[in-house]
């Protein structure tokens, strides 16, 4: 019997990619979240049946570990159980996001008043663009250049979607995306209107999502500190292995074990990654029955140049010189086996953990670094070895000298920073 050929397989028919690579793409197996899944689902209950405003859900959680990917799924289980639309507002940088609210709010009550009254609104009519008004789907405009929106005019307006919702026997979810990028004040208008709402029986689901940013003391705001959070990352072992063997099953070419453990390895667990460690494997073993040892290697190196020259270059650009050092210090501690801290990081770099920290919290509100307690981890599996790469390229036997350069600066920007502003901004 011939080989199978890992090189693409070529002479054989490709079929379609159970695994689904890419920004806000719903994996086709879910895995690890069946806990927000279910407070999902007893928020929905408690709006519906209930006539209560729950607390809101809020996930926080480093970029590429389905965020967006939950509020999706949480807005699209009260479309499909109870045929709810979704008004869904990203956040951009230094742009306000409530006039955007209330402009699609304005738009979305409009969709109610049209309706027939009891009219169920369907799920499978997705999205709502500018010029068509549909149901059971999502508000979403071009962002454009629009007024400022007093407290009073947002309170007003969504007191009015609300309305028209109760009086359509329905309701809708509010989803709230990059959190970390909202300004306290602004957060605070909104927070304001939702707390007063709580106590007249309106028919809402929130769900926001953000980095670890949204959780700044700077940030906090009282109403959403006593949201329900969840912080999520990468899967365990047997959550990884489901996440890869379920689409791959489902779609007639199943994984064999050991390959299966080997891919897992290969996407340490991120959920980005095992979508596309996946979808590489599904292609490497285009033409036969099953996935084996031989596809996941091939994948293993295409997925892999994939990370390099996407996500790992991005992170490795946007970090600015005098912060790369401490990311290059902090590679060389995983590769050496040893736990990674501030201090430790510090120490190597022959000054303390103090004068550091401001560009410690940096990394981790980027969504670069993770932190569990003290210890400090890469976001993304295999950016560790990445970095200790490119650091040496870009600076090879100048490297030590770059370490010290690399902290004197960063000890000179904490001494000059007001306290309470961000590192870098």
């Amino acid at each position: 019997m011939a080989e199978p050929n890992h090189e693409g397989n070529q002479g054989a028919a490709q079929t379609s990619s159970p695994y689904r690579p890419g920004f806000n793409q719903s994996p086709m197996v879910l895995a690890g979240r069946d806990d927000i899944l279910a407070a999902a689902d007893e928020a929905i209950v408690t709006a519906t049946l209930d006539h209560r405003m729950p607390p809101p859900l809020l996930v926080v959680g480093p970029r590429g570990v389905g965020k967006t990917v939950l509020l999706g799924e949480i807005a699209g289980r009260a479309g499909t159980t109870y045929g709810w639309p979704r008004l869904h507002v990203e956040v951009g940088p230094n742009q306000p996001f409530t006039p955007a609210l209330a402009r699609d709010a304005a738009a979305l009550t409009s969709v109610f008043a049209d309706a027939p009254s009891g009219r169920r609104f369907r799920a499978s009519e997705a999205v709502l663009r500018a010029q068509v008004a549909g149901v059971g789907g999502e508000i979403k405009f071009a962002r454009d250049q629009l007024d400022p929106v007093a407290p009073l005019e947002l309170r007003t307006i969504l007191t009015k979607l609300a309305e028209a919702a109760a009086n359509s026997q329905s309701g809708f979810v509010l989803t709230l995306d990059e959190l970390q990028l909202t300004e306290r004040d602004e957060l605070s208008q909104l927070a304001a209107v939702l707390q007063l709402a709580a106590g007249e029986e309106w028919p809402i689901v929130v769900a926001g999502a953000g980095l670890a940013g949204m959780r700044d003391p700077s940030r906090a705001v009282s109403y959403f500190e006593r949201a329900d959070w969840y912080d999520i990352g990468t899967l365990n072992e047997a959550e990884t292995l489901l996440a890869l063997k379920g689409p791959a099953a489902s779609a007639g070419r199943p994984l064999d074990g050991d390959a299966a453990e080997y891919l897992g390895r290969c996407t340490g667990g991120y959920p980005y990654a095992i979508q596309l460690y996946g979808h590489h494997a599904w292609r490497a073993s285009t033409g036969q029955d099953h996935i084996d040892l031989a596809a996941v290697q091939s994948a293993e190196n295409t997925a892999g140049a994939q990370l390099e020259r996407g996500l790992y270059a991005s992170r490795w650009a946007q970090t600015p010189e005098r912060e790369r050092r401490y990311l290059a210090v902090a590679a060389d501690l995983v590769a050496a086996g040893k736990v990674v801290t501030g201090g430790v990081v510090a120490a190597e770099m022959g000054t303390t953990a103090q004068r550091l920290s401001t560009a410690r919290d940096r990394f981790i509100r980027r969504g670069t670094l993770t932190s569990e307690g003290e210890v400090l981890r890469f976001a993304v599996p295999g950016m560790a070895s990445y970095v200790q790469r490119q650091f040496q390229v870009e600076y090879g036997a100048d490297a030590a000298a770059v370490t010290r350069t690399a902290a004197q600066n960063l000890n000179a920007v904490k001494a000059r920073r007001p306290r309470g502003h961000d590192f870098g901004r």
